[in-house]
């Protein structure tokens, strides 16, 4: 179990275009361009399809609290997947200041067990600086123009951006109207991610008193 969790996790802080959730191709989690500007009780459900699979999953501001003086915000992330049945949910607590946010800490619950709280230790990179899920420039590229599009989530007017990533041009639709990243759309010649829904409301999908994950020993 404990290795799961440790994997799942790591892939989360993954770099690149995509982000990993623990192996396979249908657990792909896109790196979201655009800034973060959250809301309490405010986020945003997509659908993304790529390489002829498709999964739904969330990005949601459930609360907000002090952080040794600075602003903190719980995000979720929670995804669903045919692969693995029951809803996957990722809760990090993101603090503001400097040019990304940083984790402080990460309460992980897979379906069906209960949640475990992440020793900031065990990821690599998090020591001296705790960092975001996604690494590298989240900046959505240069702007293109104004438009309005249609998504399931219904018509909106968006600035759209384009952006040449490692793996090809990515285009970025983003509206001031949706928290926490603004997206609305984005596509690339891998992938297609639209919004389905912007939720209202929220609170935490996190069941359960978060169990502490001991840092394993090191081996003599």
């Amino acid at each position: 179990m404990a290795a799961l969790v440790i994997a799942l996790a790591l892939g989360f802080a993954t770099c690149g275009w995509t982000q990993s959730m623990g192996g396979g191709m249908g657990r792909l989690m896109p790196r979201m361009l655009g800034a973060f500007k959250p809301v309490v009780g405010s986020g945003a459900q997509y659908q993304m399809t790529a390489q002829n699979r498709t999964m739904s999953f969330a990005y949601v501001i459930v609360g907000k609290e002090d952080v040794e003086g600075s602003t903190g915000y719980w995000m979720e992330i929670r995804s669903q997947n045919p692969e693995m049945p029951g809803e996957m949910v990722m809760k990090q607590l993101m603090v503001l200041g400097g040019d990304k946010p940083q984790i402080k800490r990460m309460i992980m619950q897979s379906p069906g067990r209960p949640p475990m709280e992440m020793p900031m230790g065990m990821m690599p990179g998090m020591g001296q600086r705790e960092r975001a899920p996604q690494q590298g420039d989240s900046s959505p590229g240069e702007m293109v123009g104004s438009e309005t599009i249609t998504v399931p989530a219904g018509t909106l007017e968006c600035e759209h951006y384009r952006k040449a990533e490692p793996r090809g041009t990515v285009d970025v639709w983003i509206s001031s109207k949706v928290s926490p990243y603004g997206m609305v759309k984005m596509s690339s010649g891998e992938m297609t991610m639209v919004l389905e829904k912007v939720l209202s409301n929220e609170t935490s999908h996190i069941k359960g008193e978060p169990q502490k994950m001991d840092m394993p020993l090191p081996r003599s």
